[in-house]
């Protein structure tokens, strides 16, 4: 497969992986309101209210209180979203308020926003587009720059709209067709600026053809001179075969041929090629993610942009950092169902010894490393290490370091030809994913760090409850050995979790959904 087939194949991935859903059960966050997202039942006003009633309001001022209080009395109007807005900018430039209510103030005003232009505000609308085009800015990653290009462009058809009377709010919000729309202008004004900046140069009639169809970001690999390629329709012959399998181990004939030794329990292993799973559609791993850790959406992208273009499904080593309950090691777990890979959960805290690496047979307890037993458990070269609580490993290396024995297995190069002390000879991990878990990165050692691509896992929001309470109560059903029809919540219960649960742990929010199975059990009387 060439290069630049490579590039392209990762520029129409990643373009998948930005696309917004067709439809959502939930209120969209700003961020992914920037990003298209459509909003809730196709209209504004329903949107903002059920949004409104789903943040946290500990810390709130009185004025902003008073706001959301009025918006959930009667119906959603301009004046209404608009005096929110005001409500939120005014709170997130008052000193008086603490710097994490000021910022969360900052980010709802700018969310009701875009709710408000969409009721037909020109104001908001202008300053909704004026912020994206701010986070534009900002943004490096081209499939994000096109997203929020697209929704700059889309703010102010909807400005235009509203400045020349022909916005009505009443009717639902296609947001679908109006980027759709947007796409095709900005293509078009491309087209414009591209030809008649050659032409301000006095290049050639040659170059300003060239010029018309453009000059392409090397990440895309399209050659404008090429008339023939096209990198969003590669067609079946560029679509290389992923490998058959990789040849973890060597033949262990310098090993003694013993009923109970190494050579006999990694005969399944040792000289042959293993199967590897194949890396996944981006696109369906990112809405899958996005579903199960929706609190986490860079989690997401990174690991829907891992897969573009891949041989076959490995993640970089990804520290997750994140405060206690924020579902770091239940993120690193759900990776490996979306990506079926075989996982293994290995504990950090407290392992004062680098016995992760394996340990020679010249000792009585000698054993394989943690990554090639669980490759000789699941029969393939492709698993995954969840390794839990990094930071709370003991810094002392007296009797060795977990830290010190993992850098190794981080890096492709020297993961390839790793020598296993128990195996005595060179294997080949480099197919083996990692994903570390921990609480405070300080904490965690630089060098572990630099091998690492750092997410910071926030904690879960009011606004995920409906997408985590299911999971959770499916969760406990297996757990506790019930029937699968038990784990639907009714209306009840979900509205006992929303008046108990106001966001944060995953590990209270457990609690509460235990709760409700627990009441079932007790029956009416109680």
């Amino acid at each position: 497969m060439t290069d630049e087939i490579r590039r392209a194949e990762r520029a129409r991935a990643l373009r998948h992986a930005y696309t917004p859903p067709d439809t959502v059960t939930a209120p969209a966050t700003l961020r992914q309101l920037r990003y298209g997202w459509p909003l809730l039942w196709g209209h504004p006003g329903p949107d903002l209210l059920a949004w409104s009633r789903s943040i946290p309001l500990d810390g709130l001022p009185r004025g902003v209180l008073d706001a959301l209080a009025a918006l959930d009395e009667g119906t959603v109007t301009v004046a209404v979203a608009s005096t929110l807005t005001e409500a939120f900018a005014d709170a997130a430039a008052d000193t008086r308020l603490t710097s994490d209510v000021r910022d969360d103030c900052r980010e709802y005003a700018s969310r009701c926003r875009f709710s408000t232009a969409w009721l037909g505000d020109y104001a908001n609308s202008v300053l909704a587009m004026h912020e994206t085009d701010v986070h534009l800015g900002g943004s490096f990653d081209d499939c994000e720059r096109w997203a929020l290009m697209l929704t700059r462009a889309e703010l102010s058809y909807l400005a235009h709209q509203i400045l020349q009377g022909g916005h009505d709010h009443t009717q639902p919000v296609h947001r679908a067709l109006m980027r759709e729309r947007a796409a095709q202008e900005l293509l078009a004004e491309s087209e414009v600026v591209r030809f008649w900046a050659a032409l301000d140069r006095g290049e050639s009639g040659s170059t300003l053809r060239g010029a018309v169809r453009g000059p392409v970001r090397d990440d895309t690999g399209t050659d404008p001179r090429d008339p023939d390629f096209d990198p969003l329709d590669l067609g079946d012959e560029a679509v290389e075969a992923p490998p058959a399998g990789v040849r973890v181990a060597p033949p262990l004939t310098h090993l003694a041929d013993t009923r109970a030794g190494p050579r006999a329990e990694f005969r399944d292993v040792a000289d042959r090629i293993l199967p590897v799973t194949p890396a996944p559609d981006p696109e369906a791993v990112h809405a899958a993610l996005l579903r199960r850790v929706p609190w986490a959406p860079a989690l997401a992208d990174a690991v829907a942009s891992d897969l573009v273009g891949a041989p076959y499904a490995r993640l970089r080593p990804t520290l997750l950092v994140g405060p206690p309950g924020s579902g770091k090691t239940s993120a690193g777990l759900a990776i490996g169902e979306v990506l079926t890979l075989p996982a293994t959960l290995f504990s950090a805290a407290g392992v004062a010894d680098g016995m992760f690496g394996g340990t020679s047979r010249a000792y009585h307890s000698g054993r394989a490393s943690i990554p090639l037993q669980a490759i000789r458990r699941a029969r393939q070269a492709n698993v995954l290490i969840v390794v839990d609580e990094g930071d709370k490993a003991a810094t002392s290396d007296h009797n060795g370091s977990l830290v010190s024995t993992l850098l190794p297995y981080l890096e492709s190069t020297s993961a390839r030809r790793l020598y296993d002390v128990y195996l005595e000879c060179e294997v080949d991990l480099s197919p083996v994913s990692y994903v570390i878990t921990a609480n405070d990165l300080a904490r965690v050692a630089g060098p572990l760090r630099d091998r690492c691509r750092v997410i910071h896992v926030p904690r879960p929001g009011r606004e995920h409850l409906a997408a985590l309470a299911p999971q959770i109560a499916e969760a406990l059903c297996r757990e506790r050995g019930m029937h699968p029809s038990e784990a639907a919540l009714d209306a009840s219960e979900m509205e006992s979790l929303y008046a108990f649960w106001r966001g944060g742990s995953l590990r209270e929010l457990t609690a509460c959904v235990a709760v409700c199975f627990d009441s079932r059990a007790l029956g009416p009387r109680h």
